[in-house]
């Protein structure tokens, strides 16, 4: 049972992922509001799509926001899976029979896995500047978003679960070294 424990955590972080990928597609194509933040006008301005004419300029802002709308929920799910895994390393450790002292060294070595979201979200604002070519409202949005969800992310999985577990085996490992 405690082999499948840490995979816990990243089901959970897929799960997440895929419904997220769903709600934004269905968000898309049925909320205005969050179409016009990917596409960046609205289409009053640019025209109905109509479907069976030649591509016109509302068409190409369409194409674009949904283009933009797949990038960011792409590295929305990759923060996610970020996280499910930060979470699995430390439910990892944490359920191991090992002495507090090779945990904490565990922990210290494995302290890269709470920096992943924060790399995710650098990946998501450089990748906002391929967008920006084709929409400058939205590759913001994916900049701004992503840096912000990889920020959230690192902090919450290095207060919830790493600075916890550390203090805690520090804490044994403090009693132990009494006990001696």
């Amino acid at each position: 049972m405690k082999k499948v424990l840490p995979w816990i955590p990243a089901l959970l972080a897929v799960t997440a992922g895929a419904f997220f990928i769903w709600y934004m597609s269905y968000s898309f194509e049925h909320s205005p509001l969050v179409r016009e933040l990917f596409s960046g006008s609205s289409s009053g301005v640019l025209g109905e799509v109509a479907e069976n004419s030649q591509e016109t300029l509302a068409m190409r802002a369409r194409f674009t926001g949904k283009l933009s709308m797949w990038i960011f929920s792409a590295i929305t799910v990759l923060q996610f899976v970020a996280f499910g895994a930060g979470v699995g390393v430390v439910s990892k450790i944490r359920t191991s029979a090992e002495s507090p002292q090779l945990k904490l060294k565990r922990l210290d070595s494995s302290d890269v896995i709470f920096d992943v979201p924060l790399y995710v979200g650098l990946f998501g604002t450089v990748s906002a500047f391929l967008v920006m070519t084709f929409s400058p409202q939205s590759s913001r949005l994916i900049a701004y978003s992503s840096t912000l969800i990889g920020i959230i992310f690192s902090l919450l999985l290095r207060l919830t679960m790493y600075f916890p577990l550390k203090n805690k085996l520090l804490g044994i490992a403090e009693k132990e070294g009494e006990n001696k």
